[in-house]
């Protein structure tokens, strides 16, 4: 956390913590002076320290309306964007400014069924097109639209997110079992696939 500023890393995984020592950390201040230091000092050090929870706390509220009124956003915009790779697998630039904000709540609405699949090796474009209300062809019709991809490497891209994220967590020992978490039962497959994606194999990023 930066402490002149009181901004925090809102990317950070440790950021509750980050934010807990932010106000801990003035507060354990203004209690240790008002035992060990005379009025004059006491009132000087409580109003700084009170000061910087302030700020810490209009920061919190800021970044909270931010995400109140920010709508969420398909993964795919973030991995078109920053992955070479996926741009070259599509056949035309993703452009979210083009997209309106009804399709962008079904995109969202298609990954998180894609995300959230218990048996993602059974997930056939029958049944998402099913649970997104469309027919499969409309399917094909609007992710080619939207993305420039086909439905199948649309699901392909996603599955592989998701295992580059189980992997980074180090959810499962084994590429295998992460393999098959996301719906490949062919793990040399797999990694073959993963390295397309991410210029990596998914083994070279599992802890040593």
């Amino acid at each position: 956390m930066n402490t002149q500023t009181n901004i925090i890393d809102w990317n950070s995984p440790d950021f509750l913590l980050e934010l807990a020592n932010g106000i801990k950390n003035p507060l354990d201040t203004i209690i240790a002076a008002n035992g060990n230091t005379s009025n004059e000092q006491t009132a000087q050090i409580t109003l700084e320290n009170s000061k910087k929870i302030a700020a810490l706390v209009e920061e919190v509220i800021k970044k909270a309306a931010e995400k109140a009124t920010k709508p969420k956003q398909p993964v795919i915009f973030e991995l078109y964007r920053k992955n070479p790779q996926i741009q070259a697998m599509c056949n035309g630039a993703i452009d979210p400014k083009k997209i309106s904000k009804t399709d962008i709540e079904w995109l969202v609405n298609v990954e998180d069924i894609v995300f959230n699949e218990t048996q993602p090796n059974q997930l056939s474009l029958f049944a998402l097109a099913f649970e997104v209300s469309v027919s499969e062809r409309q399917l094909h019709r609007n992710i080619k639209k939207f993305l420039s991809l086909t439905p199948n490497k649309y699901i392909r891209i996603l599955k592989l997110y998701k295992a580059r994220k189980l992997i980074e967590d180090y959810t499962y020992r084994t590429i295998s079992e992460v393999a098959y978490a996301v719906g490949f039962s062919d793990a040399h497959y797999f990694s073959n696939l993963f390295y397309k994606q991410y210029g990596s194999m998914p083994k070279d990023l599992l802890p040593v």
